[in-house]
């Protein structure tokens, strides 16, 4: 048998081609079957929600329908078929159903949601009922994909090529045909054809693939090829001994390398943006290492040295790999940055290439290497291949669910990082007695052999073991702390690298890694920020304060009379609080993917915040938001939506049409729903695809902002009603939401109004030749790079004052619902904003500015913020004056500032002079204590202070300015 194996027959070219055809046949499957698989996971999600829950329920099913594929092929032998003509019809099915579904499910969704909403108020039972329906929608495909490889491998002409080498050459192939499938689906075909586009796509490659099959049939002779026979194609026939061992070890392997694959795609994200595209090459480089590793095993297996010997020595190599590839993860290539989204493809490929490339290319090796050993036992190939595929798939199955569930939020993922690495080692003790490495070995006599010493591969475990011995010795446990501070370092210091905020809690939770920064100010609490991996979700400086609470205040204002109230996405609680504040709230449902998101909500502490998860009319919800909408049978007043940024993995289907109609479908007549656009965050023609989807949407619509790039999107359900200027102003003389918005910058109602941006109709114009954000086309957000200068002149042509306040004044949708009686004051409060927007994003003059706000308002928030402070710094800063006289220098700013809010020229003038007699006095202080002089009336003081600064004052063009300025305004004379 073993010089029969060794002899070149005259059929051993055909044999070899044989292999290399169905390597381009399984090639093409593997496309097909990836795009297939992330299309139905990524429409299933929709379907069934993308909760961690719902999510790990639904790859269960995917896992649940292979396995079943792999233990028929287990338990099973081919009748009468011939194994190309079953495997053709197998690709076939996949392809039918896979694409039934993709264009099937959503339609699936809406056909389920009076039953979701039937169970909404039995969790486990609507749980367990998505779990059935998702397992049996994905049941036939699945199944059919379990078979392919098993069935392959019983081609007659296979019979005669060793098996050790065919089944690495097609388990690599296939392998290999998923990674082009991962980079070709999310690269270009989603982009280009949509969703059923892609999925008719990977169905033209499965089918592909049949047909090479049935044509090679052919060819050999069968002219009946593509006749079917019509008996059951499988005889189910287990009469053999599974090898217990060998199995466990396929087991633990699957299981392992998935838990790896959570944990590495965890730790990435503290390095890489969570896109779509950064999972694709993650996705695709991780598949590259096992599909490149069972070339590798079909290259090298030979039947002098079978692989099986080596398991071992493979099993603690991926040991030590995967500590040595995290110790040495080239982290320091990628500077700290807030931009995340600005990673090169190459960049992101070589940070997964360094952690789990080389790990992935041994688990490649190993998967073949065990499947050959199995059939040494077993005999049958195709029972061999079903049943070492059924343990490896039922470890990959568990694997994810252990690494979200179990691992990372007890120990972490450099913990969990170890304890992989120590389950490789352990493996690999189960297979060093198979492999003769340590122990006597009883020779074909009978007889034991004696040996002095270890075997030679009984030395290189020894030594591997040694190696993993010492690698745990001198780990540097504290290391893990490093990658958390990439993450949150750019948070914590400004631009000159002084220290300003510092982490106060971290979590690593069941979906993401969570850090709680802190910015004190004067030894107090100024703000907080929530980092989810590398990226900053959400905020409370008052930047964030004033958009997040006008989600809440915008549609109180228009619809006063709310009682339900939906909030989805709870950030740091800023919106939640502030519809708390309404006076006919009743109940407001928060709802929240993430339940570490609520576990956080006591940590935020100041004077004015209280955790609102604590009021007796919110009930938080931890569930996806879109599935909320279907599955919840309640109707709201208002609801109110801040999800994660769009470019952000999973986020893009909460910014889509059909998300739009659900919140729609929601809301009671007369609702309305208030919604973010980050257009800094977005390309414009992005920015217009998501108003062209809302507008859809809601035809009474509009768009409103403050002076930034976080714009507010408000539908209205119906006509909507008008607001009379009393019910308006009550919202001001209330205490509780008037404080709130004269401490956000709102003063007066006229302010409100100023925030209008456009409405229905100029949404129409500017999104007439622009496709709607959909479901089927989410790739209409790209992960490119926004244009900063674009969005600034995109955004600049709606804050110019007088096109702003004549949009406002000729818009039907204010005629409708703003009390005409406030028109005739607005044009001040736009020409404020303008200037706003203009001094944050390309700078101005800001003493001009300064005398803008104190001569021609009485608005309080443009001056502090114009001087560099805002309402909670001032806060900060009086409470700790009160405490301390004289004032410590380090608020001395804020409280000129707060003196010039209250238009108290006097006051701002004595501190600047106290400032001047404790000797800390910069040259912007004497340009403008010589400006609040001359506005008080004196301008001899003016005069004078200029004059014995004469010296360190140069001329530029700020000081000709200001010499101009106040000489044309207060007979000021320059001095010489």
């Amino acid at each position: 048998m073993h010089a029969k194996a060794h002899t070149r027959s005259p059929k051993a070219p055909r044999t070899a081609l044989r292999v290399a055809i169905l390597c381009a046949v399984l090639f093409l499957s593997g496309i097909g079957a990836l795009i297939f698989e992330t299309l139905w996971l990524r429409l299933s999600g929709l379907a069934f929600g993308n909760s961690v829950w719902a999510a790990a329920l639904i790859l269960s099913s995917f896992m649940a329908g292979l396995a079943l594929g792999n233990a028929l092929a287990a338990s099973s032998r081919i009748r009468r078929w011939r194994p190309l003509h079953l495997y053709a019809v197998l690709e076939v099915l996949v392809a039918f159903f896979g694409g039934t579904i993709v264009f099937g499910i959503p339609m699936l969704g809406d056909w389920m949601r009076p039953v979701w909403q039937t169970l909404w108020n039995y969790q486990p039972t609507l749980l367990g009922l998505r779990f059935i329906v998702s397992f049996l929608v994905l049941l036939v495909p699945t199944t059919a994909m379990g078979l392919t490889l098993p069935v392959l491998i019983e081609d007659p002409v296979l019979q005669r090529a060793n098996f050790g080498r065919v089944i690495g050459f097609l388990y690599g192939s296939n392998t290999l045909g998923a990674v082009v499938g991962a980079l070709l689906g999310e690269g270009y075909l989603i982009a280009a054809f949509g969703l059923h586009g892609t999925g008719l796509a990977a169905g033209l490659a499965v089918c592909l693939a049949a047909a090479i099959a049935l044509l090679i049939a052919k060819i050999d002779g069968d002219t009946d090829a593509l006749i079917l026979e019509r008996t059951f194609p499988l005889r189910f026939d287990a009469g053999y001994r599974p090898p217990g061992r060998l199995l466990f070890v396929s087991l633990g392997t699957g299981c392992i390398f998935l838990v790896l694959e959570v944990i590495w795609f965890r730790f990435l994200r503290l390095y890489v943006a969570s896109s779509p595209t950064a999972f694709a090459i993650m996705l695709a480089v991780a598949l590259a290492g096992i599909g490149f590793g069972g070339i590798l095993a079909g290259a090298i297996h030979r039947r002098s040295t079978p692989l099986n010997h080596l398991l071992p020595v493979l099993l603690l190599s991926a040991a030590i790999l995967t500590l040595l590839s995290y110790l040495f993860f080239p982290g320091e290539l990628i500077q700290a940055r807030t931009g995340v989204f600005d990673l090169k493809w190459w960049q992101i490929a070589l940070l997964s290439i360094a952690l789990m490339f080389p790990v992935a290319l041994l688990s490649g090796i190993l998967f073949p290497s065990i499947v050959a050993d199995v059939q040494a036992r077993v005999e049958d190939r195709m029972n061999s291949t079903g049943i070492t595929t059924l343990f490896n798939t039922a470890g990959a199955a568990v694997g994810p669910l252990i690494a979200s569930f179990v691992l990372l939020p007890a120990i972490g993922y450099q913990w969990s990082l170890i304890l992989c690495a120590a389950g490789y080692a352990l493996l690999s003790i189960l297979m060093t007695d198979r492999a003769g490495c340590l122990f006597p070995q009883k020779l074909a006599t009978g007889r034991v052999r004696r040996t002095v010493g270890l075997s030679r591969i009984g030395l290189v475990v020894a030594g591997l073991w040694a190696a993993v011995i010492l690698i745990l010795a001198i780990f540097p446990y504290p290391r893990a702390e490093a990658h958390f501070a990439h993450a949150s370092h750019p948070f914590e210091v400004d631009d000159q690298g002084d220290v300003l905020a510092h982490v106060v809690k971290k979590i690593e939770g069941t979906s993401d890694t969570w850090q709680f920064v802190r910015r004190d100010l004067f030894g107090e609490p100024y703000y907080y920020r929530l980092l989810t991996n590398a990226f900053s979700m959400s905020a409370t400086n008052p930047y964030g304060q004033r958009y997040m609470r006008l989600f809440a205040y915008l549609p109180l204002a228009f619809r006063p009379e709310s009682e339900d109230v939906l909030l989805i996405s709870y950030g740091c609680g800023v919106t939640a609080d502030a519809f708390l504040h309404g006076s006919h709230v009743k109940r407001m449902d928060v709802v929240d993917i993430s339940k570490e998101v609520f576990a956080l909500a006591d940590f935020y502490s100041s004077i004015d915040y209280s955790n609102p998860l604590r009021d007796s009319r919110v009930r938080a919800v931890v569930q996806d938001g879109r599935f909320f909408l279907q599955a919840s049978p309640r109707q709201y007043d208002i609801i109110s939506g801040e999800p994660p940024p769009p470019k952000v993995a999973g986020s893009v289907n909460l910014y889509t049409e059909q998300f739009f109609s659900l919140m729609n479908s929601r809301l009671k007549e007369g609702g309305i729903a208030s919604f973010w656009l980050p257009i800094n965050q977005l390309k414009v023609e992005e920015a217009k695809a998501i108003l062209r989807a809302f507008h859809n949407v809601f035809p009474n619509s509009s768009v409103w902002a403050s002076a930034n790039q976080d714009w507010i999107m408000m539908g209205i359900k119906g006509p909507g009603r008008s607001i009379s200027e009393e019910e308006l102003r009550r919202l001001w003389s209330e205490p509780a939401t008037g404080a709130d918005l004269r401490r956000i910058g709102i003063e007066v109602p006229q302010q409100l109004g100023a925030l209008f941006l456009m409405d229905g109709e100029e949404i129409d114009r500017i999104t007439h030749d622009v496709a709607p954000l959909t479901d089927n086309y989410p790739k209409r957000l790209t992960d490119e790079p926004w244009d900063e200068q674009a969005t600034h002149r995109f955004a600049l042509s709606y804050m110019e004052a007088l096109p702003a306040l004549q949009r406002f004044l000729h818009s039907s949708l204010v005629a409708a619902v703003w009390p005409e009686t406030l028109n005739a004051s607005m044009e001040s409060f736009f020409v404020i904003r303008e200037s706003r927007y203009l001094s944050e994003t390309i700078g101005s003059n800001k003493l001009a500015e300064l005398d803008l706000y104190l001569r021609h308002s009485r608005l309080r928030m443009p001056v502090l913020e114009v001087l560099g402070s805002d309402g909670f710094r001032l806060a900060i800063a009086e409470r700790v004056a009160k405490k301390s006289q004289p004032p410590p220098l380090e608020i001395m700013t804020d409280l000129i500032a707060g003196a010039l809010a209250r238009r108290d020229i006097n006051g701002a003038i004595r501190l600047l002079e106290g400032k001047k007699d404790r000797g800390v006095f910069s040259l912007n202080d004497t340009f403008l204590l010589t400006y609040l002089y001359c506005l008080n009336g004196s301008v001899e003081k003016a005069e004078a202070l200029a004059a014995a600064n004469a010296d360190s004052i140069k001329k530029d063009w700020f000081v000709d300015w200001l010499w101009g300025k106040l000489e044309n305004d207060f007979g000021f004379h320059r001095p010489q």
